[in-house]
């Protein structure tokens, strides 16, 4: 499995995309702030829109690309000049998703629009690695071809003709949400982005070896010296460069990354508690069960019976 693979396999990160978006300039669509944990995404499927927050400059978005809010921010999408030419409203649908549209007699404008929802430790590791806005072109990553196909697919399985609904297509639509975050972090880190803490030592050609180790056997007793072997490294060089990029110290992201471990496992294992601390490193279980409270801020025992 792939590095990148490995560090989202750790934690949960639900999709929901929930609304077709048909509209003809002049419109204007704003957006609260999403509640914590949760990240709202636009796929523009046809024609183009602006994209405005507060304090920062417009982004026009095209036909293709994907915007992404990992914090959550309000904001606003809109097409034309002066005021909407009508307000948006709920549409007739016999598809897998809600139909909003208005008046306008414009260009017109599709846009699919959802949400991803972080667990805990998605929204620290993950979340907050993240910039406010992600703007994913897929037409300027040099290895975009499956988010483009799934834009593509979307497209096809949430049209709605008013005639009766592709057979399985609330599934297929299901199916193909899922999918989509991986896809959008493969793209943004392909098209150059400036990414930070894990993401950040993930793209580092150096830096990734250490990380790559750390998801591949966190059991290991790693030290920071087999980490800067692994990358090529004097000790002091790579703890001092690998602290700088992500944040924090080689071995407290090796903790943060057992923990991730050690909590999926809970989640999704039957293994006893035992089984599981010797699988992310720890030797004795007394020592795993302070860790794993510190970090989650109760036991593992009482973590996993909070999920039933």
């Amino acid at each position: 499995m792939d590095t990148l693979s490995r560090l989202l396999s750790l934690y949960t990160i639900g999709t929901s995309l929930d609304i077709r978006c048909e509209l003809a300039a002049p419109w204007v669509l704003d957006e609260p702030a999403s509640a914590p944990g949760s990240a709202p995404f636009h796929v523009i499927v046809a024609g183009a829109a602006r994209l405005e927050m507060p304090g920062q400059d417009s982004v026009l978005l095209q036909a293709g690309d994907v915007v992404l809010l990992p914090g959550g921010g309000a904001h606003r999408l809109l097409a034309g000049d002066g005021a909407p030419a009508g307000a948006i409203a709920d549409l007739p649908a016999s598809g897998p998703l809600r139909r909003k549209g208005n008046g306008g007699t414009g260009p017109g404008t599709v846009i699919l629009c959802g949400s991803f929802a972080f667990d805990d430790g998605a929204r620290h590791t993950l979340m907050n690695a993240l910039p406010s806005v992600m703007v994913v072109r897929p037409g300027r990553a040099a290895d975009a071809a499956g988010l483009q196909a799934l834009v593509t697919l979307l497209q096809h399985e949430t049209t709605d003709d008013g005639s009766e609904p592709r057979p399985g297509a609330g599934v297929v639509v299901a199916q193909l949400s899922g999918a989509l975050f991986a896809l959008l972090m493969r793209a943004w880190l392909a098209q150059g982005a400036t990414p930070s803490g894990l993401f950040a030592v993930l793209a580092d050609r150096r830096l990734g070896q250490a990380l790559r180790h750390m998801l591949a056997a966190p059991e290991r007793p790693w030290r920071v010296e087999d980490l800067a072997t692994a990358c090529h490294m004097s000790r002091a060089t790579f703890a001092r460069l690998f602290t700088k990029l992500c944040g924090m110290a080689p071995l407290d992201a090796l903790t943060r990354l057992r923990m991730a471990r050690a909590g999926a496992a809970l989640a999704r294992e039957a293994r006893a508690v035992g089984d599981v601390a010797l699988a992310v490193g720890y030797q004795s279980e007394a020592a795993f069960n302070r860790v794993f409270k510190r970090h989650y801020g109760i036991g593992p025992g009482a973590w996993r019976r909070a999920l039933k």
